[in-house]
Parts: structure tokens; sequence; C-alpha cells
């Protein structure tokens, strides 16, 4: 950890941190860029959902909410940094009367990084000359909060209750975002079933040259479809619709976990899920993709790996309204809606609760607002 710009932090607070931190992270002494999965907008959401007095949901992240030029126009205009100084930026803020803020910029190294601390030291005086007077509870937030840089080479704006801990959680960010390096394990046969036949023949209504199972799947899954959505649903109703369906229809086969049984080679297609109600999860998803394709949202299924690539595993992820999300039906089999966990979810969480795969070749989902738009 480095010390803040405002030293509001004593020595011997410092000095206790470093002990529990093992001062700054061997990741953040690393000298190789970070990678592009690390960005601004992940460490700042990072902070945020560490510090334990918002969630992401609750603020409004200018840098998404506002275009370019009034992105660019606050942080020169209001946060002091010379124009173009910054290579990437995230802010969130709750806005109104409540002083609530925390912004990451990434600038070119650690020296400037240095320097857009102190602009933000200037901000946060002038910040809490705001509300001096008629909100002296927030002015006093204000007051004790900090500005911080990284030896990785960004800036933080911490304004909230207790900078201690958003701080701890910025130099943390680097390390805990770091994610396993992708290996496929090769322990299952993840080849996955081709559906293009079936929606051919969904889209022009000529099942002729389907074969027997083909058939009988477009069958049941035009059931399902018709079943639990209506043609006034938006994708994202509709797509939570089928999601529900899937967990709650079909369970894991566990012969799978069985060196001794025989797997039945349909729980690794969307006949298993549709019709005998287990499958393991290239079956979910490649069923939840069958779904997909068949509503007319964009979806792509993710071969990847669990358990530190020890395991191969699949997912799905779904583009809604130009965000991508990712999606885990097999992880969610069985549970009801309240208590899902994997439903249009970040990359950053499906690291976090240990995933893995091709980072470079598969979409990031960043978006936090769970596919529902704007909460």
């Amino acid at each position: 950890m480095r010390p803040t710009v405002k030293k509001r932090l004593s020595a011997l607070a410092m000095a206790a941190l470093l002990a529990v931190t093992g001062c700054v992270s061997a990741y953040a002494r690393q000298e190789q860029p970070l990678p592009a999965y690390i960005s601004a907008d992940s460490v700042a959401r990072y902070i945020v959902e560490n510090g334990g007095e918002h969630t992401v949901y609750e603020l409004e992240c200018v840098t998404r909410t506002r275009d370019e030029q009034t992105v660019a126009g606050y942080i020169t205009g209001i946060y002091g940094l010379e124009p173009d100084s910054w290579t990437d930026c995230a802010i969130y803020r709750a806005g109104g009367t409540e002083a609530y803020e925390i912004a990451v910029l990434r600038m070119a190294d650690e020296e400037q990084a240095k320097k857009a601390a102190e602009a933000l030291e200037g901000y946060i005086d002038a910040r809490e000359g705001d509300f001096a007077g008629y909100e002296p509870e927030q002015a006093d937030i204000v007051h004790g909060s900090a500005a911080a840089w990284s030896e990785r080479g960004d800036a933080a704006l911490l304004i909230c209750r207790d900078p201690k801990t958003a701080e701890e959680a910025f130099q943390a960010s680097y390390e805990a975002l770091t994610r396993w390096p992708f290996d496929p394990p090769g322990t299952d046969d993840m080849t996955l079933y081709d559906t293009s036949a079936i929606l051919a023949a969904w889209d022009s209504g000529d099942t002729a040259g389907l074969s027997e199972k083909d058939a009988a799947i477009l069958t049941r899954a035009a059931a399902v479809v018709d079943e639990v959505t209506t043609e006034d649903m938006s994708l994202y109703q509709k797509e939570k619709a089928l999601y529900g369906w899937l967990t709650g229809h079909c369970t894991y086969d566990q012969d799978h976990y069985d060196p001794l049984a025989q797997l039945d080679p349909d729980s690794s297609n969307p006949y298993g899920a549709l019709y005998n109600g287990k499958a393991i999860c290239v079956g979910f998803a490649t069923t939840f993709q069958l779904f997909m394709d068949m509503i007319g949202l964009e979806c792509v299924t993710v071969v990847g790996a669990y358990y530190q690539c020890a395991e191969d595993h699949a997912w799905n992820m779904v583009r809604l309204d130009g965000n991508w999300y990712c999606v885990d039906s097999t992880w969610d089999e069985s549970d009801a809606e309240p208590d899902w966990k994997y439903f249009n979810v970040t990359s950053d969480w499906m690291a976090a609760t240990n995933h893995q795969w091709d980072y470079d070749a598969v979409p990031e989902a960043t978006a936090t607002d769970g596919g529902a738009g704007p909460q």
C-alpha cells in the first residue's frame, strides 16, 4: 500500500495496514501491463463493493450515463486534471445531497498518478465547501476523505465514510481481480451440439429435413417457449422466463460424478435437458443457447473451466441493449429466482466464483444492472 496524498492516515495506522496486507501486493510490483479486464471500472467497482456503504446498483456511474465530452469536462473542469492525461476512468457517485463519490483514473505511470491524486486532493477541499453549513454531516465525511495513488499508475478519489477501508480495497484490487490463467482441462468432450438445422426449421416452419432427434428437440423447445413467453414480453423478460424454466425443470446428471457409471450421451445436448430433465453443463448451456436463438436474443456459449482449470465447464453470455452478461444455468439449477447467483452477472463475478475461460476471446461483461436496465 502507498500513502494517501492527504495525511489523515497516521504512520502507525499505515504500518499496521502494511503488516496486514503484506505491503504492496506482489502483483502490484510486477512491471508488465495490467490485463485488459482489470479496467478502471473494475477497480472502482471493487472499491465500492468492498467498502460496505453502497452497492453499485445504488449509484450513478457517470462514465456510463454521461457522454464522453461531459465526462472529460468533469475530470478536467471539476477534478482539475490536464486534458487527455488519463487513459481510462470510472466515476461512481450518490449525487444529490450525499457526498459519496468513488473515482479511479488510469494514468500513464506512477508519477502521473501522484499528480492526479494531488489534483483530486484539491477537489476534496473544494467539495467540503459545497456541503459546509447546510449539510454539515456530509461536509465531515468529505473532510475525512482521501485521494490515493498506486504503483500501477491509478489515482483514486475516495469520498466515503471509511476511506481507510476504501483505500485498502483500492490497493488490494489488482491482486484480487487477477484471474487464474486459463488452461483447458480437456477432461470431458465439450463439443457443442449442432442446432443449426433446428433453428433453420424454426425460422422456416419446415421440419421435413430434420432428424428424428432434432425434430423432437424442436417440438419440445417450441412448446416451452410458447408456454413461458408472450409476444409482449421484452427480450430480458423472455430470457428470465426461459432461464427459470431450465433451472427449475432440469437437474445435473449425477452419473457424471461416478467414474463407474455410464453417462447418458443425451445429457450433453438439449434432448437430455428437455426430455429427460437432466444434463451436464454443456447440455444446460446448449439448451439455453437454443432458447435464446429461438427468441432472437444474441447469445454465445463459453467453453471454459472451473476449480482452477481442473474441470471443464460451459456457460453462456447474452447481449442486452449492447451490454454483455454472463449466465450459468448449471450452477443455478434447482434454485428459485431469489437464490439465483449466476443470472446476468459480470465477468468479474464469474472469475471470483472460480470460473476460468479464454479471457481474450470472450466478450467482457461489465454491466451491473442484471440486464433489466438502470435500477
